[in-house]
């Protein structure tokens, strides 16, 4: 099989350089855990994180920010599409995106600093992220789960997986956090992981989904000055809808992916910085830098 050049330059960085692999949580839809942390690190990552410590992080400051500022309106910043749209569609609102960057950004800057001289390579459902981690400089590279099983056939067919000697019943991420944040793919669980309910009224937040949703959001935002949040995601289902993802099952499938992947970690031991929000106490947060 053929790969694109950018792939092919992917591969050889996995190859030449210390890498780590910023796995975002909707990986469950396309592939199984734990085989997925084993196959990477056969194809050469050296580093292996998941998003959900920066989705944590994320939902923590958003519950401050809201609490410090309770006559404004925000608008998650979360999906660099939404903040696109908004941007183009709705500038007279762009002044409401919140200023937190996203989970890809947040983990990159957390890469860069733990690891400075790992390249970090993002893989996710998202075409979006590749023009985001171009922009922002946070992330070297992003691709999705399809390029991803691309990589897989690849060194399936030229037989170049490295052998590894690892025990398949206790290979985990490198990870800093193990909680409900799993569920971030999902639509809604911005405002359900930042606990707004101590914050605000259930009816000041809006959830919604794909261009028609966010489109009717953004109404309801500007006819009632009390909505507080909009917590939107640019794909159908959320994440778990992403065009780079493989899978063809229905948005409830998926959904029921992520789910019993959260259920199943929870009887995972807990890693050696759980729970630790402020581990990386220079970690900056806000979108631009």
């Amino acid at each position: 099989m053929e790969l694109s050049d950018n792939l092919k330059k992917i591969i050889k960085i996995i190859n030449t350089k210390k890498t780590v692999c910023l796995l975002a949580p909707a990986f469950p839809v396309d592939f199984k855990y734990p085989d997925i942390i084993i196959d990477l690190k056969k194809i050469g990552f050296s580093k292996i994180l998941e998003l959900t410590y920066a989705a944590k992080l994320i939902s923590i400051r958003y519950s401050k920010i809201l609490k410090r500022l309770p006559e404004k309106q925000f608008i998650c910043a979360n999906c660099p599409s939404v903040v696109k749209y908004i941007e183009n569609k709705y500038p007279q609102h762009k002044a409401k995106i919140i200023n937190v960057a996203s989970p890809m950004i947040i983990m990159g800057r957390y890469s860069h600093a733990e690891y400075p001289s790992y390249k970090t390579i993002f893989v996710g459902p998202c075409l979006s992220k590749k023009q985001e981690a171009i922009e922002n400089h946070e992330v070297d590279f992003a691709i999705t789960f399809k390029e991803l099983q691309e990589i897989f056939d690849y060194y399936a067919e030229k037989k170049l997986f490295k052998k590894i000697d690892i025990d398949p019943k206790t290979v985990d991420f490198n990870k800093l956090y193990n909680d409900y944040t799993k569920i971030y793919p999902l639509s809604g669980a911005v405002a359900k992981t930042m606990n707004y309910k101590e914050i605000v009224e259930k009816k000041q937040v809006v959830i919604a989904d794909g261009i028609k949703g966010i489109d009717l959001a953004i109404k309801k935002m500007e006819k009632n000055k009390n909505i507080r949040l909009l917590d939107i995601l640019f794909c159908e289902g959320g994440c778990i809808g992403g065009p780079g993802i493989m899978s063809k099952d229905s948005l409830e499938v998926k959904k029921k992916k992520i789910l019993d992947y959260k259920k199943e970690c929870k009887k995972t031991p807990m890693g050696e910085h759980f729970g630790k929000f402020e581990y990386y106490k220079d970690l900056k947060l806000r979108r631009k830098l």
